[in-house]
């Protein structure tokens, strides 16, 4: 006859085994992904290093300007914000109700903790830099129509690339292509750039907001994943009206 503490034993090592299953699939699953962007958050980190001074990204983007560039980049920024979150709550409703709430929790994280580094850190943006402490405005040639966040404040770290890297990161978590995985690293790391081009941070504000980002996704994925799976497959289905 099994005891009450081997009974508890017993259980314990099965949750133990499930969840080391979760974990070996996970990392399986997303190892090109997480590989990949490890790689780019080192060469950034190095650059910051070994390479760049504080505004020498912004300066280098400054030089090589055109107007598909401009616009491009433009466009980019805008995958960083809030309305892509409206339209993966909304799609995902058909996957997984648990889902579209991850997704809401991980806008929530995002929009927390990247308000709460601001304040602790309390860098000045780059057009404070270059026009107030360097008084040298000319240098990073300016985007004519882009409206430029001049805060004391509010530059490190960087909110679009945190909202981009945590967004897209637990996108890719949750979709088993890896093309589309890597589909949303790409996306992740243009918003990144856009976000230099367009001389609102510097490349530490950037680089701090891909990890920030990504490290909320894992908590969010992980958080999600720790949900019974009778909560985790429900969805939402159309009905068909009656002919």
């Amino acid at each position: 006859m099994i005891t009450k503490p081997e009974l508890t034993t017993n259980k314990l090592r099965t949750a133990d085994r499930a969840l080391q299953a979760k974990i070996d699939y996970f990392v399986a699953e997303n190892r090109v992904y997480i590989a990949t962007f490890l790689v780019l958050w080192g060469v950034a980190c190095y650059f910051l290093t070994g390479f760049f001074n504080k505004g020498d990204m912004i300066l280098l983007f400054a030089e090589h300007r055109s107007a598909f560039k401009n616009t491009f980049f433009l466009y980019c920024t805008y995958i960083g914000e809030g309305y892509v979150y409206v339209f993966a709550t909304i799609l995902l409703l058909f996957s997984g109700y648990s889902k579209s709430l991850a997704i809401c929790a991980n806008a929530i994280f995002v929009l927390v903790v990247s308000q709460g580094l601001k304040i602790f850190f309390a860098h000045e943006r780059p057009v404070r830099y270059f026009n107030d402490l360097l008084e040298q405005p000319d240098l990073p040639n300016y985007i004519p129509n882009v409206h430029l966040l001049n805060g004391w404040t509010t530059s490190f770290p960087s909110g679009h690339t945190t909202s981009a890297f945590a967004f897209y990161s637990l996108l890719a978590f949750f979709i088993p292509n890896k093309w589309i995985k890597m589909l949303c690293l790409l996306l992740a790391v243009l918003v990144g750039l856009s976000r230099m081009y367009l001389v609102q941070h510097f490349l530490k504000d950037v680089t701090s907001g891909m990890l920030t980002g990504f490290l909320i996704a894992l908590l969010v994925y992980w958080m999600h994943e720790m949900l019974s799976p009778s909560l985790t497959s429900k969805k939402l289905h159309l009905r068909r009206g009656r002919k």
